[in-house]
């Protein structure tokens, strides 16, 4: 079976954790939870952003599920979702897009009113109105800000970006970050644009803490499988 069915990958309304939680999937959901957990010891990552180099590699259904099961680990999270040109975020966790970080950056609404109580104990702050000024909100002082403002509340602040290779937001959320990790859909992307996509987040000097692989293919009856995560530190 593949991780993240093509259905549900398209409707963002699937948290495998809670709909399925003694699936193999989240099992290995877990066993990255514990191994970011091990890798964040000293709490030096707090801002994490999620990104992949293409479209439809899973990042957005991973940060979910991984804020769930943080979150059920007594973490407080936040997840802001910073793909301002494609947000996903609110289907996933059924909530409205109708505010959030757009309007906060652009001063039209509070920061009180952009986060929302998202369902299973993570909170959320989505896209909000469209805007034509994306660049100029990633690289805003604002949103700097905003970050640290959200370090002495949050455990961990989940960022989900635009893939690296599709547009340049995701290098600009990368300077207000304290560390990536790195989604790969297997069989989806060449070996040459993950590498492109590796060498340009590592120029940013941020630390990439780990890689992800998702959507890999699992049978008992062969009795080969993939773990559908894989994640290691990168020191």
């Amino acid at each position: 079976m593949n991780l993240f069915r093509k259905r549900r990958d398209e409707n963002y309304n699937h948290l495998e954790v809670i709909e399925r939680p003694s699936s193999f999937t989240t099992e290995s959901i877990h066993k990255l939870i514990i191994n970011l957990e091990y890798a964040n010891v000293d709490k030096k990552y707090k801002a994490i952003q999620i990104t992949s180099s293409l479209s439809s590699e899973g990042k957005t259904t991973l940060i979910g599920n991984m804020a769930v099961l943080l979150a059920q680990r007594n973490h407080k999270v936040i997840i802001i979702d910073l793909d301002l040109r494609k947000p996903k975020v609110n289907r996933l966790f059924g909530a409205s897009n109708d505010v959030g970080i757009t309007n906060y950056l652009h001063g039209s609404a509070s920061l009180e009113e952009v986060i929302k109580n998202g369902n299973h104990g993570v909170d959320l702050i989505v896209a909000g109105e469209r805007t034509s000024a994306v660049v100029n909100l990633l690289e805003s002082e604002k949103l700097t800000e905003l970050i640290a403002i959200l370090k002495e509340k949050y455990d961990y602040i989940l960022l989900d970006t635009p893939p690296v290779q599709v547009n340049a937001d995701a290098m600009m959320v990368s300077r207000i970050t304290d560390g990536v990790v790195y989604v790969i859909g297997y069989n989806i992307v060449k070996k040459n644009i993950i590498r492109d996509a590796v060498e340009s987040l590592r120029r940013t000097e941020i630390p990439i803490i780990g890689v992800v692989l998702t959507q890999v293919k699992y049978s008992r009856r062969s009795g080969d499988y993939y773990h559908y995560y894989y994640y290691y530190g990168d020191n």
